[in-house]
C-alpha cells in the first residue's frame, strides 16, 4: 500500500505538468482547429532559459521562471506572428497551419542542439529533501511543482470565466466569425492565447526538467500523447483538465520502469 501510495504521488506531480501542456494544446485547438506542434519547442526554450538562468546568472529560482517565461512567450508570440498569421491572414487550410506548426518545432529543437548540443543537463538543486507522512516520502520539488501547476491552473481558469478578455476567448472558441463581427479583435486573441501557450509551456519545461533533464528533445517523444486529451479539453470548460492529469498520471504511474 505504501508502495502504491508513493508512485500515486509521483504520477501526480507529473500528471500536473501535463495538464499545463494539455491545456496550452487544447487552448490553440478549441479557436483555431489545429494542433500546435511548435508547443515542445517552447517547452524546450522554457527549461534551456531556466537552466542557464540559474547556472550562468546564478539567479534564484523564481527569477530564472520569471525569466523563462518572458523568454518563452516571447517566443510563442513571434511564431504566432511569423508563422501562423499570415495563413490566417489567407484563410488557409488547416494542414497548412499544422504544417507551418512542424516546421517552427524542428527549427527550433533544432537550433537548440546545434546551439546547446545534445547533451543531458542537470538543473541544480532548488528545493531538496523530501516530507515524509507516514511510510511515503513526497520530495519537496514534486509537491512545489504540483502546488504551483495547480495554481497558474486556477488563474487561468479565473481569467477565461471572470475577465472580459477570457468571455472573448471563449467567444472566438465558439465561432471567430461571429466573435469578429460582434467587435473582438481576433489578432488580440491570438495574442492573448499564444501567450497563455508561452507560460504554460515555461513552466511546464522548467518542472519536466527540474525533474528529469534538459535536452533539446525533452518533449518531442511524449507530445503525442496529449492529443487525445486537446479533444476533451477546449475554452469553454477547464474543468475537465483534472481528466487529463488523472489519465496522464496514471499513464507515468504504470508505464514501464
Amino acid at each position: 500500500m505504501t508502495f502504491f501510495l508513493q508512485q500515486l504521488i509521483s504520477g501526480i506531480s507529473i500528471g500536473a505538468i501535463y495538464s499545463l501542456l494539455a491545456v496550452g494544446y487544447a487552448l490553440v485547438y478549441s479557436v483555431y482547429n489545429f494542433t500546435n506542434w511548435a508547443f515542445d519547442a517552447f517547452m524546450v526554450t522554457g527549461a534551456f532559459a531556466a537552466f542557464y538562468a540559474i547556472s550562468l546568472f546564478f539567479m534564484p529560482f523564481w527569477m530564472a521562471m520569471v525569466f523563462s517565461i518572458l523568454v518563452t512567450s516571447g517566443l510563442a508570440l513571434t511564431t504566432e506572428v511569423v508563422a501562423y498569421r499570415p495563413l490566417r491572414a489567407r484563410q488557409a487550410p488547416r494542414l497548412f497551419m499544422m504544417i507551418s506548426a512542424m516546421g517552427a518545432s524542428m527549427a527550433v529543437v533544432n537550433i537548440a542542439n546545434l546551439a546547446f548540443g545534445g547533451a543531458f543537463r542537470k538543473f541544480p538543486q532548488v528545493a531538496e529533501g523530501s516530507i515524509r507522512w507516514g511510510g511515503v516520502s513526497i520530495g519537496r520539488m514534486d509537491l512545489f511543482a504540483a502546488m504551483f501547476s495547480f495554481v497558474v491552473l486556477a488563474l487561468l481558469w479565473y481569467f477565461l470565466e471572470r475577465t472580459k478578455l477570457g468571455l472573448g476567448v471563449r467567444a472566438s472558441a465558439l465561432d471567430m466569425v461571429t466573435a469578429g463581427i460582434m467587435g473582438i479583435n481576433n489578432n488580440r486573441i491570438a495574442v492573448i492565447i499564444f501567450g497563455i501557450s508561452g507560460v504554460l509551456s515555461a513552466v511546464a519545461g522548467v518542472f519536466y526538467g527540474v525533474k528529469y533533464a534538459v535536452y533539446p528533445y525533452l518533449w518531442t517523444s511524449e507530445a503525442p500523447s496529449l492529443v487525445p486529451f486537446e479533444l476533451g479539453l477546449d475554452a469553454q470548460g477547464l474543468e475537465a483538465l483534472a481528466t487529463a492529469f488523472a489519465a496522464l498520471g496514471i499513464d507515468q504511474l504504470l508505464g514501464p520502469t
